[in-house]
């Protein structure tokens, strides 16, 4: 047996099986072609045989035309954000084209990825995580490659962006912890900063002072489950002065809860009314049946697509800001789920 390895097939073998020119070949596997029937299956057919498979990559790079898109995000082991990559891999393939994801660490150069997408020449990248400079941007711009922005940001002057009302979200996390009571809250927000979470802290802080409710800010190390848990020790001894806490997210709500319960007996809404933000699905889970403000990843990830899909067609249309308001939903932390 010979360990010379396995010459790959080419579109060379495929026309010359086939009986037909390599830029038949080359058509058969485009979508939209003209191509007859029997010559596509003729090409179909020797293809099958000699196993060969379409490089997309090395097509685009010699065409500077692709069907990849570029997927940028990190933290995929929170649901929210597994949830929003899913449904952007199912909507990309959808129509056509085909995702590339690309993970990135919460320090990472977002735009090291973003120049590693140009010289992939994909036809556009979508960004949950992160925030790229103005500059390449602009550059992604000059070059015609589409990018879009899903809560990333004030950068909706200069690229296309889907985000929530940050402002709708503070005064909705006011209004579901003040329904029934009007005493006083606090948040639990992380260390970290980023424009959604950042954004709803900062205008439930806003909302709070505005119609003087006294609040008690508690610092998380991160959006998770375990950075909830560890900042409910220090919101545990201040439970007796505090009605209401609003967690910036439904990872640090679980988290609050399932330690609040542990160490100090908490009962919800009971002895403490509490919301999280993002309604994740575990959030419904028996256990916590935790009252949350929805913020729809369905509806995000079409709007994104839809930008996309419209600036590789028309590269110079006007950019497109889409903004998002969040939904309240009423579960058992909170009084008035019992309305």
């Amino acid at each position: 047996m010979s360990d010379e390895p396995k010459k790959s097939v080419t579109s060379f073998d495929v026309a010359r099986r086939a009986g037909v020119s390599r830029s038949m070949v080359s058509r058969a596997f485009t979508d939209g072609a003209k191509i007859s029937e029997a010559s596509r299956k003729k090409v179909l057919k020797a293809a099958d045989e000699l196993g060969y498979r379409v490089n997309f990559l090395a097509r685009g790079l010699q065409t500077r035309q692709s069907n990849l898109v570029g997927i940028v995000a990190s933290s995929l082991d929170t649901p929210f954000r597994s949830q929003q990559v899913k449904i952007a891999a199912r909507e990309f393939i959808r129509h056509g084209y085909r995702p590339i994801l690309l993970t990135i660490e919460e320090n990472d150069d977002v735009e090291q990825w973003v120049s590693v997408m140009l010289n992939y020449n994909v036809a556009g990248v979508l960004i949950t995580s992160a925030t790229p400079s103005s500059q390449i941007i602009q550059e992604c711009r000059r070059l015609q490659m589409p990018l879009v922005l899903i809560n990333r940001g004030t950068m909706q002057d200069i690229t296309d962006t889907v985000q929530i009302d940050v402002a709708q979200a503070g005064s909705l996390a006011f209004s579901m912890l003040t329904r029934t009571r009007r005493g006083r809250l606090a948040v639990v927000r992380p260390k970290t900063e980023s424009y959604s979470v950042t954004g709803r802290v900062q205008a439930f802080v806003s909302k709070c002072a505005q119609e003087g409710v006294e609040l008690q800010e508690f610092v998380a190390d991160g959006q998770s489950y375990a950075a909830g848990h560890d900042a409910a020790g220090m919101l545990g001894l201040s439970t007796k002065d505090i009605d209401g806490v609003f967690c910036a997210t439904d990872l640090l709500a679980m988290g609050v809860m399932d330690r609040l319960r542990t160490d100090w007996g908490t009962r919800f809404p009971d002895d403490l009314e509490l919301i999280g933000c993002d309604d994740i699905e575990q959030a419904g889970w028996g256990a916590y049946q935790l009252s949350t403000m929805r913020q729809d990843t369905e509806e995000q990830v079409l709007a994104a697509v839809a930008q996309m899909r419209q600036r590789i067609e028309t590269p110079d249309a006007e950019i497109q800001t889409y903004i998002q308001n969040l939904t309240p939903i009423f579960r058992q932390t909170t009084l008035s789920s019992y309305d």
